[in-house]
């Protein structure tokens, strides 16, 4: 009772912007550990012990995916090595020196759970379990991790790797904006085919039921009703279960354009679904997802220091919506724009220049990047020279040509009247030759005249 209270008053505490009559009374889950986020913004809209710590089992495979889709490309290929063959839990039975594409384990990794395959793709990003397990807990905490600490690649048990509902849905939440990982942890079968060590095709099924569960044990008494498992709106992402962890699962699911993701720890059974879904249609059901911006809406211009323009247009980063119940609204947005402390070229189209801070009265309810519309290139060289340039709407080219042209018509000038003068000369010359010429010639003729009479 104490904590279903508890987990009333954090929900006021977060909806206090808004009338009390609008908020939905929390559901009730089995499981002693949950949380539902909105995976646009990050808005909990429901949490149970969310920050405490949990074993996560083999959703923290989400977490080596992530990874893996940032230090790899999909066709490059691993070698098993001796070791990895003799990893514990599931597994595709990878033999030493068997040779996959870092695609290939990644659906056995999200697909199958495949723990050896964990393992391969750890030592392919890091070179060893140990420094994959740093590179883990560092990234996770860049997402948002507050209670994480991971040391294998694939959640067997061990005390001291934990996690928390909370860091899960966080880890998730980046991990749905990856083209690749929804792909993949949608998927429900995958075929690995022969290779150059396994004569015959793996074949690997979802261990999420809620993209495939339909009739006889994959039912589950929802609302009174029997029903199946599988849910339409479920689009992945990744089960979990060790005798310490029992079912963990983290499901993501999507209604019009927006997801919601919900994470369930230490659920017993089929309860694990029973709880994702109570908490998926209680999200959709009772919040409305506002869009307070959208994406590359312009904001204003800012001046630039050392730059070829002064300024550079600002524009959003991202679309940024907020969670609110159905049947209210926002009162009293406000907005602050907070820049980076220097501003000065050269900078890069789409680089983070600052960001845009949203609250209702004193609540804030989130912020979104501010991003560089255009680049702005340093001003050096003729810039430099010229400083006049910088702001000048013409191009730089402009800016070079025009004093060439007027060299080279000047130079043209030059050289037209140098050449006048030279033709002149020449026509001067040659007029005096001629007449001296003639002169030679009289005086010729009058030495024989003379010399005649």
């Amino acid at each position: 009772m104490l904590l279903r209270l508890l987990a009333v008053l954090v929900f006021v505490n977060t909806f206090s912007f808004l009338p009390s009559h609008a908020i939905a009374r929390p559901p009730d889950i089995t499981a002693p550990s949950g949380i539902l986020i909105d995976a646009a913004t990050g808005d909990v809209l429901y949490e149970k012990n969310a920050h405490e710590k949990m074993y996560p089992a083999s959703t923290t495979k989400i977490m080596t995916a992530i990874l893996v889709l940032e230090n790899t490309n999909l066709q490059d290929t691993v070698i098993i090595d001796k070791d990895t063959p003799f990893t514990d839990g599931s597994r595709i039975y990878a033999l030493e020196d068997e040779i996959f594409t870092v695609e290939q384990l990644l659906y056995a990794l999200l697909v199958q759970s495949a723990n050896d395959a964990a393992v391969a793709l750890a030592k392919h990003v890091s070179g060893s379990v140990e420094a994959f397990a740093a590179l883990m807990n560092q990234r996770a905490r860049e997402l948002g991790a507050k209670n994480t600490n991971f040391v294998n690649p694939n959640g067997l048990p061990n005390e001291a790797h934990i996690s928390s509902a909370y860091d899960l849905a966080m880890i998730a939440k980046h991990g749905m904006t990856i083209p690749a990982f929804r792909e993949i942890v949608g998927t429900v079968r995958y075929e690995i085919p022969p290779t150059n060590k396994q004569e015959e095709t793996r074949y690997l099924r979802s261990s999420n039921r809620f993209l495939w569960g339909t009739g006889g044990r994959n039912q589950i008494n929802y609302r009174g009703k029997w029903t199946n498992i599988k849910y339409d709106i479920v689009d992945g992402i990744k089960t979990g279960y060790t005798i310490q962890a029992q079912q963990c699962l983290v499901a993501s699911a999507v209604q019009g354009e927006h997801r919601l993701i919900s994470v369930i720890l230490k659920a017993q059974s089929t309860n694990v679904y029973l709880d994702s879904r109570t908490l998926i249609d209680y999200g959709f059901e009772n919040f409305q997802f506002k869009k307070i911006i959208g994406s590359h809406e312009p904001i204003e211009a800012v001046s630039i220091k050392g730059g070829i323009e002064k300024k550079v247009n600002l524009v959003t980063a991202d679309a940024f919506y907020k969670a609110i119940p159905k049947g209210d609204s926002i009162e009293d947005l406000t907005k602050d724009i907070v820049l980076r402390e220097d501003l000065s070229a050269p900078i890069e189209k789409g680089e983070i220049l600052g960001r845009m801070i949203y609250k209702s009265g004193d609540l804030v309810l989130g912020e979104v990047d501010l991003i560089a519309e255009e680049t702005v290139a340093k001003k050096e060289g003729i810039y430099a020279a010229f400083p006049s340039a910088q702001t000048s709407r013409r191009p730089i080219a402009y800016i070079i040509a025009l004093p060439l042209l007027l060299f080279l018509l000047w130079r043209s000038f030059v050289t037209f009247r140098r050449s006048r003068r030279r033709k002149n000369r020449l026509l001067y010359s040659k007029k005096n030759h001629r007449k001296s010429r003639g002169n030679d010639l009289t005086d010729v003729n009058l030495y024989y005249h003379d010399k005649k009479h």
